[in-house]
């Protein structure tokens, strides 16, 4: 496909969520092996890290009684090394490919996956600040959430005001949930494209961009929950019919565990990069015209 038949216009949600798609099929094969790569140290890092526990929770191996044990705990904290450096790479990448999307989107000529990606590098201490202080809003959110249901779990329904106090508690927990998903969705884009900014300013700007943009950003975060749930439905489908079944691999077999979650763990790292795509294009529409998009 050619990339300029990708150029920004006049569209709708599913517009967008088609042309990014576009995009994405468009340079698959220039991101790739900077995709597989990190996702399989990922993988890899989870399967050192999981040694140690399961000797010890399912094989009943006391790995700090057995003489060799050290080497397994070394394994783990190897693999807690790779998995950690390999999530870096990954989000690296998602930045870049921020960078790359824009490009085609603007009718630019795009070049190896490795330029942009070299360009976020240049600047890692500011992207590795950005996602320590995303992270820790991302466990406030879990924290606020975690804290509402402890409370509806204290609430015993039985009159008018404790049903009224459950279902106020309901409400708050679904804005904060639908608020943190328009949050994670849209972020990354705000520091691709606001890098010399500092993190407080591109949160607030977030914050922002979301209450001009609440409706649309949530049909289109609503249709990329929607596919993302699909194609994990389809990929279980799949992998029941093609490898568990034939194989004769039950549901607690732990090859068959195995293969659910490595395909599954691959499969969602995909189309989380789809998804940079998808959101960079509904970024750029309203930032540029805010009447594009509708």
């Amino acid at each position: 496909m050619n990339t300029n038949e990708l150029a920004i216009k006049k569209e709708n949600i599913f517009s967008t969520f088609l042309s990014g798609w576009s995009a994405f099929l468009t340079t698959l094969k220039l991101s790739f092996k900077h995709t597989i790569i990190p996702i399989l140290g990922q993988l890899f890092g989870i399967l050192l890290i999981s040694l140690v526990p399961v000797l010890e929770y399912r094989e009943m191996v006391n790995v700090s009684s057995t003489p060799d044990g050290w080497i397994y705990f070394a394994l783990s904290l190897s693999g807690l090394i790779i998995f950690v450096y390999s999530l870096w790479k990954f989000f690296v990448l998602l930045c870049g490919v921020n960078l790359l999307a824009r490009d085609i989107y603007d009718d630019r000529a795009i070049a190896n996956i490795s330029f942009y990606t070299s360009d976020v590098i240049r600047k890692k201490w500011s992207y590795l600040r950005f996602l320590i202080g995303y992270l820790a809003i991302a466990l406030f959110f879990a924290g606020v959430t975690a804290v509402i249901m402890f409370l509806e779990a204290k609430i015993v329904v039985y009159n008018f005001l404790t049903s009224a106090a459950n279902i106020f508690l309901l409400l708050i927990q679904s804005a904060v949930f639908l608020t943190y998903i328009l949050f994670s969705n849209i972020i990354i884009q705000h520091y691709a494209f606001n890098r010399i900014l500092g993190f407080w300013e591109i949160i607030k700007r977030s914050f922002q961009f979301i209450g001009k943009n609440f409706i649309a950003l949530t049909i289109l975060s609503f249709i990329t929950v929607i596919f993302s749930n699909i194609i994990a439905y389809l990929t279980q489908f799949l992998i029941t019919f093609l490898i568990i079944n034939p194989f004769g691999l039950t549901a607690d077999n732990s090859a068959g565990i195995a293969i659910r979650f490595t395909i599954g763990f691959i499969i969602n790292a995909f189309i989380i990069v789809l998804f940079q795509y998808i959101y960079t294009r509904f970024y750029l529409l309203v930032q540029n015209t805010p009447s594009n998009i509708h």
